[in-house]
């Protein structure tokens, strides 16, 4: 038999704990009158059939069907037997900052096509710090729908969505400021302050505010290699352009290098980079020799772009998206970007 309360309150709150039910351990009834208590930096929700009753800042409040209007009609349905209690589910909310770690488990592909060679694969680390700011929007986004949540479920749930997030707008920043492998690594302040304000509307909507953002980025050590496996920098005009750059190296003195805009960079940083174009070409003229059925996303990341995906199926992006839009390729829509899991694409290929 469920317990009546008349008093609602959270009295103790775990050191990294975000959201409490009321009651704890099942349903309770709440007498009407009864004094809720809502701490400073607390928000408390009341939650009936999945649907919210009511929200409440910090302060004393007597609940009444004035504070709840949402009651009035439901006691006179009888659905509390007459009595003067209702029955509902109350999520106590921390409004306040948390810091959570974050860091890359695989690389991050920021794409750069105006800058050889088309895109950088980056590791990142550090830490962030968000608040709740809607609560009922944060219940449902995160499913914290819980008797107790916890800092680790919500890093568990914020990292991957995170490491999207950061993956399409690092590619915009680098494409808007014509920034190149180097820059990316080089101005990890700069970014940092610019990531707040771009990742906001992705915060908004799970019910957060990102409040800083201090993450270290740094180019992956094998970034060239994971980027032309992928089908970066290999095109043609690309390949030209790297042949033309050692050429101008091998003139004395490097003077070849000035007029195009290399300044000093080493011709062994060149020549290196044309091997790798060359040896991803005869890759791609390799595979395209075998049959269709064999193709495999075996170097594919966990989660990717339609750009991604379409340089491993070797068709355009445009048709990429035209599969999922057709319901052919399953992927999930974060904001208005579609990301695809590897799986999906091993199913999509398997036919």
């Amino acid at each position: 038999m469920p317990q009546i309360f008349d008093r609602v309150a959270i009295d103790t709150w775990l050191r990294d704990e975000i959201v409490q039910k009321f009651p704890r351990g099942g349903l309770g009834d709440i007498k009407l009158g009864s004094p809720l208590i809502v701490n400073p930096g607390e928000t408390a929700v009341f939650v009936r059939g999945g649907e919210p009753m009511g929200t409440f800042t910090p302060g004393r409040h007597i609940l009444t069907t004035e504070n709840i209007p949402l009651l009035t009609d439901l006691i006179e349905r009888g659905l509390f037997g007459g009595k003067n209690v209702f029955t509902a589910d109350v999520y106590f909310v921390k409004t306040t900052d948390m810091t959570l770690k974050w860091g890359t488990t695989n690389p991050i592909i920021v794409e750069h096509p105006l800058r050889m060679p088309g895109a950088s694969a980056i590791t990142g680390f550090g830490t962030y710090v968000a608040r709740v700011k809607d609560p009922w929007r944060f219940l449902n986004a995160l499913d914290a729908f819980r008797e107790s949540v916890r800092h680790q479920e919500i890093k568990v749930r914020l990292d991957p969505m995170l490491g999207v997030m950061m993956q399409d707008k690092l590619s915009e920043l680098a494409i808007a400021k014509d920034l190149g492998p180097a820059q990316i690594q080089s101005f990890s302040k700069e970014l940092n302050n610019l990531l707040i304000g771009l990742l906001q509307e992705e915060f908004d909507a799970i019910g957060m505010t990102l409040v800083d953002f201090n993450i270290m980025i740094n180019l992956h050590p094998k970034s060239l290699e994971v980027v032309t496996n992928m089908g970066y920098g290999t095109s043609y005009v690309q390949k030209q352009q790297a042949d033309a750059l050692v050429e101008a190296a091998k003139q004395p003195g490097g003077g070849g290098l000035a007029e195009i805009g290399i300044g000093a960079m080493g011709i062994g940083a060149l020549q290196q980079q044309q091997q790798m174009l060359q040896q991803q070409q005869m890759q791609q003229q390799a595979a395209q020799q075998q049959p269709a059925a064999a193709a495999q996303p075996a170097g594919a990341p966990d989660v990717m772009t339609p750009a991604q995906a379409a340089a491993i199926l070797q068709v355009a992006e445009e048709d990429v998206v035209a599969a999922i839009e057709a319901g052919e390729l399953k992927a999930r829509k974060i904001g208005r970007a579609y990301r695809i899991s590897k799986a999906n694409l091993e199913e999509y290929l398997a036919g």
